[in-house]
């Protein structure tokens, strides 16, 4: 067990380590506020393979990295071992929530993976949305 949650901590740190994810909702809102962008909940859990999928595929590739680095402060929250904020409802994982700074949903949460193509357009639309 503890070696499996050691290797889940460092699989974490290698995928998330460059994109500077964070793991506290808190400290992303703050850092957006600073930053003057939005926040990305990404709600996952050990064992998802959708959640695999999305952290492997989706958000190893260039233009979706860029996408989300120069627009949104994201978050990683394990359903497992963090404390999920009660206004981030998911059924499964993964699921996506999008905020402003002071913690305002925007627009809609994504439920489950996404290809690179449909995945970035969503987060385009997203966007698009805040900037109403």
């Amino acid at each position: 067990m503890i070696k499996s949650l050691f290797l889940l901590s460092l699989l974490a740190l290698s995928l998330f380590g460059e994109q500077n994810w964070s793991r506290s909702y808190e400290e992303a809102k703050a850092q957006a506020f600073k930053e003057k962008k939005l926040v990305l909940v990404m709600i996952s859990k050990e064992g998802c393979d959708a959640c695999w999928y999305m952290e492997n595929i989706v958000f190893e590739d260039k233009s979706v990295r860029a996408l989300v680095m120069e627009n949104f402060v994201p978050v990683y929250l394990d359903t497992q071992n963090d404390e999920i904020p009660e206004a981030f409802a998911y059924v499964g994982t993964p699921t996506f929530h999008f905020t402003d700074a002071q913690g305002n949903k925007i627009g809609y949460r994504i439920s489950g993976a996404s290809n690179i193509k449909d995945f970035t357009a969503k987060i385009t639309a997203i966007l698009e949305k805040a900037k109403k």
